[in-house]
């Protein structure tokens, strides 16, 4: 049956900037996530191809131009909270090199470059499905598509699937 007022899921863009042996990410003041270092983007608009939501994305978040490299992968990611979906993402990852490495700080939150070697360090401070998606989707390149799911238990999040 269908019900307009279903929520329905969330095309995003999001950026796998990377310079110099560091990856930018920023940490969330607001979504689902609020409190993560996560990986900048935000949701593709009505007539917004991938590539170019991912670059306008980082430019609106960062103030940093960049080019679009590649499309790294795609995650169907449900966020649960009382074992129901609250949240359904559609996550396209993108490459992009950056312009320049100077960040504009925004509204969306505080920006920094993490070096790609100290990421295991911060893991419970990154949002799970951003970790997994750079650990497995940047650096190792392991597959282009994850089913993902991540169930909120308060402040908590924990990984239930990423395969």
């Amino acid at each position: 049956i269908f019900n307009p007022m279903a929520q329905m899921p969330l095309a995003v863009a999001i950026a796998a900037l990377i310079q110099d042996h560091k990856i930018l990410l920023i940490k969330r003041v607001k979504g689902s996530y609020v409190g993560f270092w996560g990986l900048p983007g935000g949701k593709i608009e009505k007539d917004e191809h991938v590539s170019d939501a991912a670059v306008r994305e980082i430019f609106e978040e960062a103030g940093i131009k960049s080019t679009f490299v590649s499309h790294l992968g795609f995650v169907s990611e449900h966020l649960k909270e009382d074992n129901a979906v609250h949240q359904h993402f559609l996550l396209h990852l993108c490459e992009l090199s950056p312009h320049s490495t100077t960040i504009v700080e925004g509204k969306e939150g505080a920006l920094q470059w993490f070096s790609l070697a100290d990421l295991p360090a911060l893991k419970d401070k990154i949002i799970p499905s951003d970790y997994l998606m750079i650990e497995k989707m940047v650096l190792q390149r392991e597959k282009t598509y994850y089913n993902c799911v991540v169930e909120k238990r308060g402040e908590e999040h924990v990984m239930q699937r990423f395969d």
